[in-house]
Order: C-alpha cells, then structure tokens, then sequence
C-alpha cells in the first residue's frame, strides 16, 4: 500500500506568456496527434536536491518568482500549451489546439512532508507515492487544456517540478524541448532569443496525409466503445516502480556480442524485453514489444527536426515466448527490433492505417505486450534551472501504461536509465535476471 502522502497546497495560480505575445495560435491536430487523443497523459517529475544551495525562505523569495517569471516567458515561444483543445462547430476537419490572448498554463505549488530522498532513489516504489507531485489537468466540457505543470518544496531537502499534458499536443521531444528552453530562460535570467534547437516549429502544412489517416483515426475513436475507450494505454493495478541501469560499458559489451549494425536502441531495448518476459513467466505463445519512432527525418519530404507535435510512426514486435526465454533469448530479441526498424525503409507509414486497430487488439493480451516511454536522447538530466541538474527523473505515467521507460543517465557518463512497472511477485525474479544477466556479456 502507498503511504499515506501529503501536500499543503501553497498556491494555485495560472501563468500566462507576456502581454506582447502573439494575440492567438490555432493548430490543426494532424493524423499524428490524433492517433494518441484518447491515451492517457503522460507525467514525468523532476527532482532537485538543493538543500546545500537554497534556504526554504529562498526558495519563496527568489527561487520561486524565478521559475514563474521565466515560465511566462518562455511560453511566449510556446503559446499551444497555454491553449485548449476545441472542437469548432463548423469545423469538419476535427479537433484543434487553440491559443487565445488570456489563456494561460496551469501552475500548482506546493510544499511537501514526507521523503525526497525515498522518492528519489530506485528502488522499487508505490506509484501512489508520486500523485501529490503531479498536477491534475484542468477540463472543462468543450475544453481541455494541454499540460499542467506543479512545482513542490521539500523543506531542507529540495524541489520537484512535475508536469501531466496530453500525448496529442506534443510528443517526447516537444516536451523536453520546452523543459529545456524553460531552464535555459531561467539559468540565464532573460529572454534572449531561444537557441535554433530549442525554438519550435508550428508549420502543420508539412505533415501531408495522402491516406487520409485522419479521417481513419476520427473514425476509430468515435466508433470505440466507452468500455474498452477507458481501458486504451492503461494496465492492471497492484504495480511497483522501479530504476535499473545500464552502463555504457554494459551496452557496449552487449552490441559487441551481435551484429556491427546493431544499435545501443537495439540491446537496451530487447535485453529489458527478455527480462521482463522471463520474470513474468511467459513460456507459452508470442508476446508483443510496441514502441514508436521519431519520423521527423524519415518522411518522404524530412520535417524541421524542432517541429513542434507528434511525428511518430509505431513499430510492433512479436516473438514466441519460449525462444525469448531460451539461451539465445536477447539475440533473437535484438533480431527481431532490428528487422521492425528495417521495415520503416519501406515507408514509415507503411500499415498505418491500421495501428489503433491492432494496437487496441493487443490491450486483450495485456500480460504479454510490453511497450516502451522515453528516450535517452532528450537529455532531460540536463535540464538545469540554475540550481544544478536533477538527482532523479521519473517518468510516472508509466505505472499506468505498464510500459517501461529509458533516459539518460544522471551522471552523464553515457549510461541508461530504465524505469519499470512490475508486481511484487516478479520484483526479485526481474531484478536477479537483470544483475546476473549482464555477466554474459
């Protein structure tokens, strides 16, 4: 059972972009955005140790109005996440994500009395213990906002800054992109222009649907039964979360074992997959491995590499349990990723129009489908306010996805983190074939 947490709730406010910003911003949902507009949102919390830096009466003196002030300013660069989504009238081209002048991002702040360092650690912990830290989404019925944002003072210990927003505004890297342009504008204390890898691009005209991939993905949303709807992106309860690493050393011993091609993406990946498989004790039938691709630069036409939403092409694995769990499980794992990945040289919109259909098919096999969050490459243990680098990242949202997750490493050195959801009967089994499956390498 997760303990009994609390916060006291210091302030509830909205923060808004400069008052000469733009008057308004209105962005179609694409094929891409709305293939995730019923998934849950994602939620990740960034924690700060900072105990030896900042007085608790800092913290509400300067450390604080920093963080808000250099919020509103950079959401001058990202006006979407101050925005709604709506669903206009006259409007037969589907939903869409409007900014008007006034509209502003939900700010919860809060002071918090119980463990930083438990939640920060890795070791395995109630997904329960986290909810105080995240912000919930403010909703109305024909408006829903984008992303929420919470900051929380732990007294003599550090800060969290969390955030809940919805897949169909924007992806991974539109959210570390944010988070990362909001810690430079903060650290530097101004607002001097964002670096060109940081500054969004909004430009929808190039996302072309020659498949009408849209009106396929409107149409299976409004035909799912509110029944299965409410199970879409979330597993069963009674789930532990966890972090486990992989040194670079560690990843390099493993692509040295197969394939000069083979990829850190591809051993990471497939090695987590077996582990799983193995503590779960499938031995029977095939079990699934789902996970997404950015397609920015795989597109017939290459898209900016800072546009700013989802472009995303989903990849599906599958692999008879009993060859995972043999002696060559992780080779054949990596095979099998390898050829997924292969495919996307055909087109990575090849099989598109039928993603949400099977994917929604798997949900009825949910022991065996495993999926993945994240990504090493947003670099989020660099998202540096000005007060140092993060202690721990935690990407909670996938205590309901039951997906596991990948990041850097804090340290910098080149290593991943994985984040899992696991039940208490596997903790141990998983944790014992993760340690001593390494010596094989």
């Amino acid at each position: 059972m997760a303990q009994s947490n609390t916060v006291e709730l210091v302030e509830l406010c909205r923060v808004a972009p400069p008052s000469d910003s733009a008057a308004e911003a209105c962005i179609p949902l694409t094929f891409f955005d709305i293939f995730w507009l019923k998934f849950p949102p994602t939620q990740r919390i960034f924690f700060y140790q900072s105990s030896h830096l900042i007085s608790d009466t800092n913290f509400s003196d300067t450390v604080l109005p920093k963080l808000k002030q250099s919020l509103s300013v950079t959401l001058r660069h990202y006006l979407p996440l101050c925005g709604n989504l709506t669903w206009p009238q006259d409007s037969t081209n589907g939903p869409v994500l409007q900014y008007t002048q006034g509209d502003a991002i939900s700010l919860t702040v809060a002071e918090a009395d119980f463990d930083f360092h438990h939640l920060s650690g890795d070791d395995f912990r109630d997904p329960g213990e986290f909810r105080p830290l995240l912000p919930d989404l403010p909703a109305q019925e024909n408006r829903i906002s984008a992303m929420a944002l919470q900051i929380t003072l732990f007294p003599s210990a550090g800060f969290t800054v969390g955030y809940t927003a919805y897949h169909w505004a924007l992806n991974g890297k539109s959210i570390a992109m944010f988070m990362h342009s909001w810690a430079s504008i903060c650290r530097s204390g101004e607002d001097s222009g964002l670096l060109p890898e940081l500054t969004p691009v909004y430009d929808r005209t190039c996302i072309k649907d020659p498949l009408d991939l849209k009106a396929t993905y409107l149409k299976f949303w409004s035909d799912l039964p509110k029944s299965v709807e409410a199970k879409i992106g979330v597993s069963a309860g009674d789930a532990m979360m966890g972090t486990f690493r992989l040194s670079k050393e560690n990843i390099e011993s493993m692509k040295k074992k197969y394939d000069h091609q083979v990829t850190s993406f591809m051993v990471v990946t497939a090695y987590t997959w077996v582990c799983l498989v193995r503590a779960r004790g499938l031995s029977e039938k095939r079990t699934h491995f789902v996970f997404s691709v950015d397609c920015r630069s795989r597109m017939e036409h290459p898209i900016c590499s800072t546009y700013f939403g989802n472009c995303l092409a989903v990849c599906f694995v599958a692999a008879d349990s009993k060859v995972l769990i043999g002696e060559e499980g992780v080779g054949m794992a990596v095979k099998a990723i390898g050829e997924a990945l292969g495919r996307l040289k055909e087109g990575v919109l090849r099989g598109a129009e039928a993603w949400l259909s099977y994917g929604s098919s798997l949900s009825v096999q949910r022991e065996r489908v495993f999926s993945l969050a994240g990504s090493p490459r947003f670099e989020l243990y660099n998202v540096d306010f000005g007060w140092g680098r993060p202690t721990k990242v935690e990407v909670v949202s996938i205590a309901k996805s039951g997906a596991f997750s990948l990041s850097d490493s804090r340290d910098g050195s080149g290593g991943v983190e994985i984040g899992v959801v696991l039940k208490n009967s596997e903790i141990e089994a998983f944790s014992s074939l993760f340690a001593d499956g390494l010596s094989k390498f």
